[in-house]
């Protein structure tokens, strides 16, 4: 990404002009009448965000034409000052001078900061004020919550989940939970906890904690894992789940409606794990294929993958009271299915490092730990626990992708928020190709079997093959007189059922 030669500032210099705009990684000055004061700012935003190059000496306005006459000594040294003396912390800035059509720029590379020195801002202005990002082509301010991240970050610790619940009191815990709690930690720990008391080992795992007043009372991470009702305390602290007609939000589909589906997930974390896989199921199909003599259902999404997904944001999400206000939302379209949280990845966890040995790092440290040991009856019935705490969830999340032939999950982590996609399974060519005509038309019929009637793109859908295929299965089936044809045969409304 960095520009060291000539022919690195001809490519970057190429693709702004097609662009006809700086990019995210470059930032053109064209330093005609001295250095330009923003520098500091565009220093700051590279440093915050994945680093980015500055150019000096180049005209955006005029086609990223070539300013000429720079002083390039002068320039070089006001940017090193810059780097040195007008950020905090100071950034080594790899400063250089190129060629560009037979004239000088003065370019300086900006690598991305460490995670334990961010923010890095300009001076004069403050933390607060002076932090900057970069987004699209240009440096913008920080917020104050993405500051509040980056310093979290700094600290490995954010322990916002181990603060007591000033209007809580131990009876807002569930009994059950709290005595299959206590009894999986005594059967478990290899250490003490067999011999202290209930409230002795409540306050050690910070389920609950000795406020200002020497009252125990819940902790923010006892209660999201083991209260009775959360929401009292902290109503958007759930999971939103939406089902949407069409794959763009806001939309309407042909009925009017802006949501096919909505609901809120409330209570502990076991129970809106629970709630929010059974609305993914309930609104996803679960096609019918044949093979063989066995009938086989396949969902568009494997429900393992969600159960997994859904319960790292409960668990990793920001709980800082600035996250308060923002729920879990959990957005299932026609063509894909999004899991989002506050709060990104924490610490020096990247999104390459998802899945890697030491690729984990809890920002919630005390809820992590409860919920290793409160007892969970899963959507299907199977008991556990509702996490592992492990660095299992994202590999279980990709190998239920790949035993169930589909890509690889779609990661986007910033500073507020962590999203997680899953693209709607199809059917491979190979799989596709294991299934005789007898086996397709069985599963086809056996899902008119169930409807009263049915349109090519909804048995597409169900079957999980193409359009083409589809419809190629339903022509011979109204050939023969299986299936009887509803509406014209050009019809985008056409639909059919059985003979």
């Amino acid at each position: 990404m960095f520009i060291t030669t000539d022919r690195d500032l001809a490519s970057a210099i190429d693709r702004m002009r097609a662009a006809g705009t700086d990019l995210a990684e470059y930032e053109v000055k064209s330093a005609a009448g001295g250095f330009p004061k923003s520098v500091p700012n565009t220093i700051s935003a590279f440093a915050n965000t994945h680093g980015g190059t500055v150019m000096l000496g180049v005209f955006e306005k005029n086609g990223f034409k070539p300013a000429g006459d720079i002083d390039t000594k002068t320039l070089q040294a006001k940017l090193a000052q810059a780097a040195r003396e007008l950020v905090e912390p100071p950034q080594a800035v790899d400063i250089l001078v190129l060629m560009l059509d037979g004239r000088p720029v003065v370019v300086g590379n900006v690598a991305e900061a460490p995670v334990r020195e961010k923010p890095c801002y300009v001076k004069k202005r403050g933390q607060r004020d002076g932090s900057y990002v970069r987004t699209g082509d240009g440096d913008h301010k920080m917020s104050l919550y993405e500051i509040d991240r980056f310093i979290e970050n700094q600290h490995r610790s954010a322990r916002n989940d181990a603060v007591t619940i000033p209007d809580a009191t131990v009876g807002d815990l569930d009994p059950v939970l709290l005595e299959g709690w206590l009894s999986h930690v005594r059967a478990t720990t290899l250490d003490r906890s067999g011999a202290v008391s209930d409230e002795e080992l409540m306050a050690n795992r910070r389920v609950v904690a000795v406020d200002a007043a020497g009252v125990a009372r819940p902790t923010l991470a006892g209660m999201l894992a083991l209260g009775k009702y959360p929401q009292k305390f902290f109503p958007r602290l759930d999971v939103v789940f939406t089902s949407y007609p069409t794959p763009r939000k806001g939309e309407v589909d042909g009925a009017g409606r802006r949501f096919a589906d909505a609901a809120n997930a409330d209570g502990p974390i076991p129970t809106m794990v629970v709630e929010t896989v059974r609305a993914v199921s309930r609104n996803m199909r679960h096609g019918a294929i044949v093979k063989g003599a066995l009938r086989e259902d396949v969902p568009d999404y494997p429900l393992p993958a969600v159960r997994e997904a859904v319960a790292n944001a409960l668990m990793h999400r920001d709980y800082s009271p600035d996250g308060h206000g923002t729920p879990v939302m959990v957005d299932l379209y026609p063509d894909r299915l999004e899991v989002s949280n506050p709060g990104g990845l924490f610490g020096s966890l990247t999104v390459e490092s998802l899945g890697t040995k030491g690729g984990t790092a809890s920002r919630n440290q005390y809820l992590a730990r409860i919920l290793e040991d409160v007892p969970y009856v899963d959507y299907d019935g199977s008991v556990g626990r509702v996490v592992e705490n492990r660095g299992s969830g994202y590999p279980t999340i990709k190998m239920s992708l790949e035993k169930a032939l589909m890509g690889k999950p779609i990661v986007r982590s910033t500073l507020d928020e962590f999203d997680i996609l899953f693209r709607h399974r199809r059917m491979t060519e190979e799989e596709g190709r294991s299934y005789s005509r007898a086996n397709v038309e069985e599963a086809i019929l056996s899902y008119f079997a169930e409807h009263e009637s049915a349109s090519s793109s909804e048995v597409t859908k169900a079957v999980g093959m193409t359009m083409k295929t589809v419809r190629r299965y339903l022509s011979r089936l109204v050939e023969d007189g299986t299936l009887e044809p509803i509406g014209t045969k050009n019809s985008p409304k056409r639909r059919y059922r059985l003979g």
